[in-house]
């Protein structure tokens, strides 16, 4: 063996060592999956109210974590941080490409509904189960039109994050959660009100 054939002090074989850090990108990558999807996935149905819809969202989250590394070698508060957020941008994009799709075809052609109150026989009935569907839209919708911010915040809390934990996904001080969720508890009345305005 010459001198040329031994191996540098400090010199990497990169036929080596990437096999290995793949592997261990991998393997960390597939524990936040583990770990975060099924918080992820009551989050981001909270806000979409359809499967399909959540997991494409969830798709493309977990799509950018897979190939941001310097991401996924962080805390896994961080992470879980990070993905709400990301998580919570994409749902409210899917809504409101949704609203305007539905306002393209409110224009083409207006439904009318009747103006009656469902008894509890109608709340069984495949209509009953439209008019829980209309109000849950409506529930979306008011939430779509509250400022980002405190959207985010309300529905972080209703999906029973605590006060750290938004403070960390919102990148805002813990002092801060509160009155922001006060402000946007307001905002969230007003909005679903003005639907009920002829």
């Amino acid at each position: 063996m010459n001198g040329n054939d031994a191996p540098e002090p400090g010199v990497l074989k990169l036929e080596e060592e990437v096999p290995e850090q793949r592997a261990r990108a991998e393997e960390r990558f597939d524990a936040l999956f583990a770990q975060f999807y099924p918080e992820m996935f009551g989050l981001v149905y909270r806000v979409l109210g359809d499967r399909m819809e959540t997991e494409d969202t969830l798709q493309e989250a977990f799509l950018k974590l897979s190939h941001d590394s310097a991401l996924q070698s962080r805390p896994d508060g961080e992470v879980g941080a990070w993905l709400r957020r990301v998580g919570l941008n994409q749902a409210f994009n899917r809504l409101r490409s949704a609203r305007r799709a539905r306002a393209r075809l409110e224009r083409v052609g207006r439904l009318e509904g009747a103006d009656l109150e469902p008894t509890d026989a109608d709340l069984v009935s495949p209509s009953g189960v439209v008019i829980r569907l209309e109000e849950q839209a409506a529930i979306r919708q008011a939430l779509a039109e509250v400022p980002e911010r405190q959207r985010e915040c309300l529905l972080l809390r209703h999906s029973g994050y605590s006060y750290a934990e938004i403070a960390a996904t919102l990148g805002i001080a813990v002092g801060s959660v509160g009155v922001l969720l006060a402000r946007a508890e307001r905002a969230f009345r007003a909005q679903y009100r003005r639907q009920d305005e002829p």
